[in-house]
């Protein structure tokens, strides 16, 4: 009894140390994605609305769910041990294992305490706005398409498809948003759904859907690179 409690005091000491450095490495992590997006976000805002303020901002609120319940300590056995030393060791292994999942139990509610939240704060140029909620609809697709970017650009995906989101945006805005698919397009690939020109003009492939006379559909491919080597 004595060498298991032993073992266990140095297995909860090295858990407790991988623990710790688990928390310190995923609020490492955690600070420098939120602070890349937070500036990629603020850059793309900028692009898109040629000028203006915005940010991503961090809250906290409180946890409203029920502290953890303590279980009742089961009744102890009345049959007596066999020697005072198994019965003292046995009594120092509980003493343990009950202060042991008192400070799990603290550590879990610990990270429960707070729960954290991602707030956006967009003011277009000309505006004193700050909240997104008081924004127009096509000003809430702006934001909307800089955050998505701003993602992209921090961590970006093998490849990425936009189902129009460019359908609200008007021939200037459409021109930007184009602008920044084209920055973009080294580090991922598009499949964009659009009906924009704009859009279709960064394109390499435009690939079209036609139905015939017969009401059959077809799929046409265009490589706007070779078709431009053809018009020369």
């Amino acid at each position: 009894m004595v060498k298991q409690s032993a073992d266990l005091t140095a297995t909860i000491a090295d858990l407790k140390k991988i623990i710790a450095e688990l928390d310190k490495t995923i609020q490492k992590q955690f600070d420098q994605s939120f602070h890349k997006i937070n500036t990629e976000f603020q850059k793309y805002f900028k692009t898109i609305f040629s000028g203006g303020k915005a940010n991503l901002i961090l809250i906290k609120e409180s946890d409203l769910s029920k502290p953890v319940e303590k279980k009742d300590k089961e009744a102890p056995n009345s049959a007596a041990p066999e020697t005072p030393v198994l019965n003292l060791a046995e009594n120092k292994l509980n003493d343990e294992l009950s202060q042991t999942d008192e400070e799990i139990k603290k550590i879990i509610k610990s990270k429960h305490d707070t729960i954290y939240g991602i707030d956006i704060e967009a003011c277009p140029p000309g505006k004193k706005l700050k909240s997104v909620s008081m924004l127009s609809g096509g000003e809430k697709a702006l934001v909307s398409i800089a955050l998505i970017c701003a993602v992209i650009s921090s961590n970006p995906s093998p490849f990425v498809i936009l189902d129009e989101v460019d359908a609200a945006l008007d021939e200037a805005n459409s021109e930007r948003f184009a602008a920044i698919l084209d920055e973009l397009a080294h580090k991922t690939q598009f499949i964009v759904i659009t009906h924009n020109r704009s859009t279709m003009h960064q394109a390499n492939v435009l690939y079209g859907v036609t139905i015939s006379d017969d009401g059959v559909s077809k799929l046409l491919s265009l490589h706007l690179q070779e078709a431009e080597m053809a018009s020369q």
